[in-house]
């Protein structure tokens, strides 16, 4: 992965690097600038007295727009990267990146005014001239970012209405479902109802069938005691018929004696 080395304090250079897929770091000591594939200086003066082969880009005054484009342009040059997409096409930066433009502008003027030996007044009118054309960027770089927040704001306003949308169908389905299972559920309900009382009819059924054959069974026990008692009564009214003797008397007087017995005496045919 390409190396970049960008000098304090453009911490801004780094953060955007960074962003744009490159491994920056913030450099600590100006004799390691030969490790690097590029370095972001303030001022190439300041590397003056080391012979190096390293591109160097100066950020004195600059944009943080032009100071990546600059190294990229140098990274190409120099056959370490292919040709990147446009910053103005970089949809992974985004707004975070064209914020630190502003930045970039701040520091890139400050540190100018630190490292130029001239008067105030002719740092102010440096100052002036440098960041010029970079406020009238960054005023078009804002423009786009409006342009870009309102279309992001059109489509999502036009995403959340379908996701509503597609809430609220949902919704209306899960009502009907729950509707169709409440159904299903008094269905089931009223089913089980005359399920328990054709269960207890079936038991009464059962109960009075069991009663009606208790009965039949006693009835068919009285009726066969019946004729056990009649021949009973038959035997005996036999076995009294067989034991007495008949006789026929024809006139007879009975007569009682103290006792209460009774005597019975035929008359005589002389009697008469």
């Amino acid at each position: 992965m390409v190396k970049i080395a960008v000098e304090q304090p453009f911490t801004s250079v780094q953060q955007a690097l960074l962003q744009r897929g490159y491994k920056a770091e913030m450099l600590e000591d100006k004799e390691d600038a030969m490790d690097y594939d590029c370095v972001v200086v303030r001022d190439k003066e300041d590397l003056v007295d080391f012979h190096m082969n390293v591109p160097l880009v100066e950020a004195k005054g600059r944009t943080l727009f032009e100071i990546v484009e600059e190294v990229e342009e140098r990274l190409v040059r120099s056959g370490k990267i292919m040709p990147p997409p446009p910053l103005e096409t970089d949809e992974k930066s985004g707004g975070g990146f064209l914020a630190g433009a502003a930045t970039g502008v701040i520091l890139g003027a400050v540190a100018g005014l630190m490292l130029a030996p001239k008067s105030g007044k002719e740092m102010t009118e440096m100052l002036k001239e440098k960041t010029a054309g970079s406020k009238e960027k960054l005023s078009e770089t804002v423009e786009q970012v409006k342009e870009k927040a309102a279309d992001v704001s059109d489509k999502t306003k036009h995403k959340v209405d379908e996701l509503k949308e597609k809430a609220t169908d949902a919704s209306d389905k899960t009502k009907g479902r729950v509707d169709e299972l409440k159904t299903k559920l008094e269905e089931k309900k009223e089913e089980k109802e005359l399920e328990k009382h054709a269960k207890e009819a079936e038991k009464e059924l059962k109960a009075e069938e069991k009663a009606e054959e208790k009965a039949e069974k006693e009835h068919e026990k009285a009726e066969k005691q019946a004729e056990k008692e009649i021949k009973k009564a038959e035997k005996e009214a036999d076995k009294e018929k067989g034991g007495i003797e008949v006789v026929e008397f024809g006139d007879s007087e009975v007569k009682t004696n103290n006792t209460g017995a009774a005597t019975i005496t035929p008359k005589s045919t002389n009697d008469k």
